[in-house]
């Protein structure tokens, strides 16, 4: 299984905005995270880089 941490913007520790991500879904224009327990966020943004195998995902938002 293959967990990931969101970011927003950019990969720093600030810009956390959840670990242990297992699923991202779109709907319009938010980015649905849920994590491994099941806990969901949703977030205005778009997809900035996704890299699987080192485990993180980076959005888009504007502030």
């Amino acid at each position: 299984m293959c967990l990931s941490t969101v970011y927003k913007n950019n990969m720093d520790d600030e810009s956390v905005i959840m670990k242990n991500v297992a699923s991202i879904s779109l709907d319009g224009n938010n980015v649905i995270l849920t994590d491994l327990m099941e806990r969901k966020c949703t977030v205005e943004g778009t997809l900035k880089e996704a890299n699987l195998v080192d485990g993180y995902v980076i959005l888009d938002i504007k502030e």
